[in-house]
């Protein structure tokens, strides 16, 4: 007879599988430039996935689960490392590892204007042009759906400003 820890071992396997993909964006999404803390932050989600695997309820589909943990954990390394150091501006970095044509310029610049943005707001456009419904964002980050739809709002206006 399996016993729980290797059942929730299996488990934990099973959803890194599915969800890789969505853990390293958003690891991306936060950390554009530097690879190692991508990595320290890609260990944490998984470590907090771990953690929280026996306390899932399934109230919402696994992947919003994710979603929201490897958003908030996100959201945390970043305040706290924003405290600690000076972030080299995303847009040097991406001068430097992009080729000069149109298409990877016009990146460049919209991942310069996120990362203006402070962390609510670039989980909230990350998630937005990860084309995630309204109603879904807001499940995954804890807010209404007006609540989202207003920052959504702010995030275009913001964004148009810093052209």
């Amino acid at each position: 007879m399996p016993r729980q820890n290797d059942i929730i071992d299996q488990k934990l396997v099973q959803l890194l599988k599915q969800n890789h993909a969505i853990i390293c964006q958003v690891c991306k999404v936060y950390y554009p430039c530097d690879r190692y803390k991508r990595m320290d932050l890609y260990n944490d989600i998984i470590y907090r996935i771990w953690k929280g695997l026996d306390q899932f309820k399934g109230k919402s589909t696994e992947r919003t689960w994710i979603y929201r943990i490897a958003i908030n954990t996100a959201i945390n390394h970043y305040t706290t490392d924003t405290r600690t150091q000076n972030n080299i501006s995303i847009t040097l970095a991406m001068e430097e590892s992009l080729p000069n044509d149109e298409d990877n310029q016009l990146i460049a610049e919209l991942y310069d204007l996120i990362e203006q943005l402070n962390p609510l707001e670039k989980a909230v456009i990350y998630l937005y042009l990860d084309r995630k419904k309204q109603v879904e964002i807001g499940q995954i980050l804890g807010l209404s759906e007006t609540n989202v739809s207003t920052i959504i709002g702010r995030i275009k206006s913001k964004l148009k400003n810093r052209k």
